[in-house]
């Protein structure tokens, strides 16, 4: 996988894990080690990729949970 895939995974794991209910609103920040060795925030592009990614497959599993009822 690329690092861009990676982030959009992780993203996506963030989203699915968090509970609404329970939990309160959050903002999603990414950051990762860059090829510099430094600590950095994920380029916006790419955050927004992975934001939008991670979205859309919270709402397929949503989906497939009222189909499932």
């Amino acid at each position: 996988m690329t690092v861009q895939d990676l982030v959009k995974e992780v993203a996506k794991i963030i989203y699915i894990v968090h509970d609404e209910v329970k939990d309160k609103a959050f903002d999603l920040e990414l950051s990762w080690v860059g090829e510099s060795g430094r600590h950095e925030l994920v380029p916006p592009e790419v955050f927004i990729e992975a934001e939008k990614y991670a979205k859309e497959a919270l709402e397929e599993s949503d989906d497939s949970d009222e189909e499932e009822l």
